[in-house]
């Protein structure tokens, strides 16, 4: 259930990365004000861009939950096609996702 803090979180496609920048301030700007925390992130927030200004990824992914409520939020972005924001079931954890071991890469 949200709450008053993340009522404004929009539940959307991401479909440029204009858009992209503006989702990655507000919740910059939720963070500072203590109404987010970051739970997971492939790369930090203030590090998207190269010293080039190249995406250091082509998928950005960050994941906060709101101080509030609880509620795990979701934002990917695919630098070459788009991304979206939406609520998660769980906070990411890699070791959910374990490589292949070479016998399943096999088909065996």
């Amino acid at each position: 259930m949200r709450c008053e803090k993340c009522r404004s979180v929009p539940l959307t496609d991401i479909h440029t990365p204009q858009e992209y920048i503006l989702c990655v301030g507000s919740l910059t700007r939720m963070v500072l004000a203590g109404d987010a925390e970051i739970v997971y992130q492939n790369c930090p927030l203030d590090r998207l861009m190269d010293k080039n200004n190249r995406w250091v990824k082509q998928k950005l992914f960050h994941q906060f939950r709101c101080t509030g409520c609880g509620t795990v939020y979701g934002m990917l972005f695919n630098t070459s096609i788009g991304g979206q924001i939406k609520i998660n079931d769980k906070i990411f954890d890699p070791e959910d996702y374990p490589d292949p071991s070479e016998k399943e890469k096999d088909g065996k």
